[in-house]
């Protein structure tokens, strides 16, 4: 297995893991990721400068730099899923 398909694979959990839990719990998911959205921000901002003082070494390779890409992609995948929950109530209403 290549190292770009570990990383894909552990995108696709992050996405699939961040949907189960927005569909489950929208509001908590929603409240959520805000919070974790500035810590993927900040994450990203210090990998970048990290990476600019230093432009000879590859970061995408690095723990930090998958594990930033997994919060945004949890991120993804929770709006995506307490989107359902939301959109069901709102049909619902409309229906009545």
């Amino acid at each position: 297995m290549t190292e770009k398909m570990k990383q894909g694979l552990l995108l696709t959990f992050a996405a699939v893991v961040g949907f189960v839990i927005g569909y489950l719990n929208p509001a908590t998911s929603q409240a959520l990721l805000s919070a974790i959205g500035w810590i993927a921000g900040i994450g990203m901002f210090f990998l970048f400068r990290r990476s600019n003082k230093n432009p000879a070494r590859d970061y995408t390779a690095s723990w930090a730099y998958i594990l930033i890409r997994m919060l945004l992609f949890f991120i993804i995948g929770a709006a995506l899923g307490s989107m359902i929950p939301y959109y069901q109530q709102i049909m619902a209403l409309q229906q009545q």
